[in-house]
């Protein structure tokens, strides 16, 4: 197993099974707690079940530092505690998944003049779910390529893309829980009050504004990152007064989505496209 861990200045620290940061024990990457809310009335056998959150991830990792020398092993020394500075803020990426944490503790166990010190690290993850590295992209609405290299145009000429034909599309989410995703409405011409909607549950998100030729709207619903963005070529203009107050901002659940756009006028000139990164209950 390799487990890196990167640091608010970018600096990284890999821990395996192998020199220098040697990984005897990581804990904390499969296993949650969770926090479940109940009712009892009086006599009442038992209780009823009202919710459960999941509380924060503490994951902790144990190795030896194994240095070539004394004069390498302070340098390593040096190096780990400063990638790994208390309070601070950084990124742990483990099988191809981050999460983002906060170091509690981290430092060595045994002293420097021991051959091998053991090292010990503590993180606290506000957000107990992984995620994936990379954004997965749905295109809802887009013009798509109808040619192919060589290219050879004829005499009449020939048709270079066509318009997805549906304005329903179905988007897999492959991680464990519902997440929030970035969703991006994109103006070819003049479009008015731009929209989409989850089929299954009927809720919707609305922009009341007419875009611009070449301007797009970003929507953020991850939960405590919620923003609406008005993006062109110079600016980007917070735009949270333009959303409808009958939205909600779109969750994506396990499994398959269906959704829908659509605008108030000139709807073929409108590009969607919506970016997610699926979460996990651990790696």
């Amino acid at each position: 197993m390799e487990i890196v861990y990167i640091n608010a200045n970018g600096e990284r620290l890999i821990l395996r099974q192998a020199r220098p940061f040697f990984l005897t024990r990581a804990e904390g990457l499969g296993r949650t707690r969770q926090t479940i809310s109940t009712f009892k009335a009086p006599e009442q056998d038992g209780a009823f079940y009202i919710a459960s959150t999941l509380d924060m991830r503490n994951i902790t990792l144990e190795g030896t530092l194994a240095a070539r020398n004394t004069e390498e092993a302070y340098t390593l020394r040096a190096r780990f505690l400063r990638i790994l500075s208390p309070k601070s803020q950084g990124t742990l990426i483990c099988r191809g998944k981050r999460i983002a944490c906060v170091v509690e503790e981290a430092g060595f166990i045994t002293a420097m003049r021991e051959r091998a010190p053991s090292f010990f690290i503590s993180l606290l993850c506000p957000s107990p779910f992984f995620e994936a590295l990379d954004e997965i992209r749905a295109e809802l609405a887009a013009w798509m390529p109808a040619f192919l290299f060589a290219l050879e145009i004829p005499s009449e000429g020939m048709e270079m893309g066509y318009r997805q034909p549906s304005q329903i599309m179905t988007l897999d989410n492959i991680g464990d829980v519902a997440c929030g995703c970035r969703i991006v409405f994109r103006a070819l011409g003049e479009v008015r009050d731009p929209d989409i909607t989850d089929m299954t549950t009927g809720k919707f998100l609305r922009v009341n504004k007419t875009l611009m030729p070449g301007e797009e709207i970003h929507v953020h619903t991850r939960f405590a990152g919620k923003r609406v963005l008005s993006v062109d070529e110079q600016n980007e203009v917070n735009a949270f007064s333009s959303l409808d107050t009958g939205s909600t901002f779109l969750q994506l659940t396990p499994g398959r989505n269906t959704l829908r756009y659509g605008a108030a006028e000139n709807m073929d000139l409108l590009e969607v496209s919506v970016f997610h990164r699926p979460l996990y209950a651990g790696v």
